[in-house]
């Protein structure tokens, strides 16, 4: 038995074979060294661009994302370390008190979001920062249309397995240029060794390709792709409205006056006039400040909504309410952002059964007393939201209208997340039967807030018609 098994070994290790790995193992190596080049040279490109060369902390950390994904340092792509390695922050700062990395991340999917938009001569290789991760993806141009064409950087594969001497397979899978002769040898005759390779690499490739379908059809991207279907499926860009909260700013010749009194002339004018108890604000000294102020937590919607939009192959433009006229979202596929602070949000759904009412509540028209409030520490910190998600395509002719909009920005965030995830567009749109599509759909949204963190919204209510 002892030499009967060391012959069986022999025959499927022949030395001929060690030639052959370390061949397809330094191709491989040359490959994944080329890989990573492409991938600095698209990084440069991207940060060369306009939508980056403006902003040194986009820049900054897009870098640090790409190179530490690269490297496979899993440990360095934290929301805490990166606080510290690329925001100068102190180790061991809360980042739920000082959410830096996650709005520098959102700004940065949509810089890059603006920079494939325009971008007329495509790189070799896409990068994206996919939602909740700080993990580069990147998609090669060479790739094959199939399971794994999206790879995750450091690349590395186990060696395929090994055939035997007229195997026309391995040639072509890894362009081996040279052809190995392999001795005759005992045992196993030649069909039945290519067979015993054949048929795993056969069986890998039926998986595989069963996977990729299966992923690419799933009942997640289905209701996903229906969902966003009257906003995709057009020709027209898409409007994103976001809402301006409403700020009064100082005058200039005020603070001007205030700095050139306190030698503060190199500190231009974002500087706080403090104010104290009893002192006199008089109505010359401030000025509104239409359309110029968005929260943070609405910037991160649009971001959100852009991203789906973008890989969805969807053009888009952002505008403020008083930049678009009813006769454009009349005519145009639109997405309005925001609840209180959108006035066109507002105006457009103050008729359907859930509106938003006296600054804090949403009440159901339909059923009177139902209401959801909002709630609040005593030191004025969120604790919990509600959003409501309104989708119409019923329009009576005029095109489909998507709004997203929060009581605060904890909830519109919550909500543009929830709409732009296949899987909670999918749990979402379960509540309603399987004509779902063709309806209009309204959804309330609770949202829990913890230590200035939105966690996964809840759905309290739903109506479609």
């Amino acid at each position: 038995m002892k030499g009967r098994y060391h012959t069986s070994c022999t025959e499927f290790v022949h030395p001929g074979m060690i030639g052959l790995v370390l061949q397809v193992r330094l191709k491989e190596f040359r490959t994944y060294t080329l890989k990573n080049d492409d991938v600095n040279h698209a990084l440069d490109q991207i940060l060369a661009s306009h939508p980056f060369r403006n902003s040194q902390q986009c820049s900054g950390l897009l870098r640090y994302i790409v190179q530490h994904t690269l490297a496979g340092e899993e440990n360095l792509l934290r929301e805490r370390v990166i606080g510290t390695e690329v925001f100068g922050r102190q180790a061991g700062y809360e980042p739920g008190e000082d959410p830096v990395v996650r709005l520098r991340a959102a700004d940065v999917r949509k810089r890059l979001a603006q920079y494939y938009q325009s971008e007329t001569e495509p790189n070799d290789v896409h990068i994206d920062v996919p939602s909740g991760s700080y993990r580069a993806h990147f998609r090669f141009k060479t790739d094959p249309p199939a399971a794994g064409s999206e790879i995750e950087a450091p690349v590395s594969a186990a060696p395929p397995a090994a055939e035997g001497p007229d195997s026309a397979s391995l040639e072509q899978s890894h362009a081996v240029s040279e052809s190995i002769p392999f001795p005759a040898t005992g045992g196993v005759p030649h069909r039945s060794r290519l067979f015993i390779v054949a048929m795993p690499l056969l069986l890998l490739f039926v998986v595989a390709s069963a996977v990729f379908l299966f992923r690419a059809n799933s009942p997640e991207k289905a209701s996903f792709r229906r969902f966003w279907a009257p906003w995709v499926s057009g020709h027209q860009p898409v409007i994103i409205s976001v809402g301006s909260n409403a700020v009064y700013r100082v005058q200039d010749d005020v603070v001007d006056r205030y700095a050139r009194e306190r030698g503060l002339d190199a500190s231009g004018r974002e500087i706080f006039i403090p104010l104290r108890d009893g002192d006199t604000v008089h109505a010359n000294d401030l000025s509104p400040a239409y359309g110029s102020f968005v929260a943070l937590g609405d910037v991160a919607a649009v971001s959100s909504i852009v991203a789906s939009l973008t890989k969805q192959d969807k053009a888009y433009q952002e505008r403020f309410p008083n930049d678009i006229s009813f006769a454009e979202l009349q005519n145009t596929p639109s997405i309005l952002v925001g609840g209180f602070n959108n006035s066109m949000a507002m105006e457009l759904t103050k008729n359907l059964e859930f509106v938003m009412r006296r600054g804090s509540e949403i009440d159901d028209q339909l059923n009177p007393g139902r209401k959801w409030l909002l709630h609040a520490s005593l030191d004025s910190h969120d604790t919990a939201d509600y959003a409501i998600v309104t989708r119409l395509i019923q329009r009576d002719g005029d095109a489909p209208l998507m709004s997203v909009a929060g009581l605060g920005q904890y909830g519109t965030l919550a909500a543009a997340d929830l709409i732009s995830n296949p899987a909670a567009v999918y749990q979402m749109t379960r509540h309603f039967g399987k004509d779902w599509a063709d309806k209009n759909l309204q959804v309330v949204l609770r949202v829990v807030v913890v230590d200035f963190k939105a966690s996964p919204p809840e759905i309290a209510a739903y109506r479609s018609w």
